[in-house]
């Protein structure tokens, strides 16, 4: 397994192995153990959401236990990704430039739409899927003269219009 195995499965998929929007968090320490509490996503300690992580792949989990957004931020040289084996891990290479990601995004036959902010010239987003559940790729952008070369720094998978049934 390498980067370009995560990230086509976050285009084709959602996320990495059984870790995406809509898995039940239950389900996947079934399969993989316990999580770890991270802080990555903005809440009060212990409220819902939550966030975990499996390695460097973070959750934000909803009260009914449904994982409602994925990411892997890949800014860092290396991430450790899960094997599908409870408690492992495994670290790979997370450096990968647009034009990595697009050969990628072609091997897998996915369909994608970039995203610029008019003003922002220092990154971009590569959006796969389609609302309200898809992938976001941004990059960062060192040289805009020379868009391939940007540098992956995260991938979210989201469900933004998940409706927690313990609040009905």
């Amino acid at each position: 397994m390498d980067i370009k195995d995560v990230l086509a499965d976050y285009a084709k998929a959602g996320g990495v192995g059984i870790l995406r929007p809509g898995a039940a968090l239950d389900d996947v320490a079934g399969v993989l153990g316990p999580p770890v509490d991270a802080d990555y996503f903005p809440n009060p300690e212990k409220s819902w959401p939550r966030t975990f992580a499996y390695g460097d792949v973070r959750l934000e989990v909803c009260r009914c236990r449904r994982v409602k957004q994925v990411a892997l931020s890949t800014w860092t040289d290396t991430v450790d990704v899960p094997t599908g084996q409870p408690g492992e891990t495994r670290t790979i290479a997370a450096t990968t430039t647009f034009a990595d990601l697009k050969e990628v995004l072609a091997s897998a036959g996915t369909d994608w739409e970039l995203w610029e902010l008019p003003r922002v010239r220092s990154q971009f987003t590569v959006i796969v899927g389609e609302y309200p559940q898809d992938v976001h790729f941004t990059f960062h952008v060192p040289d805009p003269d020379a868009p391939d070369r940007a540098t992956l720094h995260s991938a979210i998978s989201k469900d933004l219009e998940h409706t927690c049934p313990a609040d009905a």
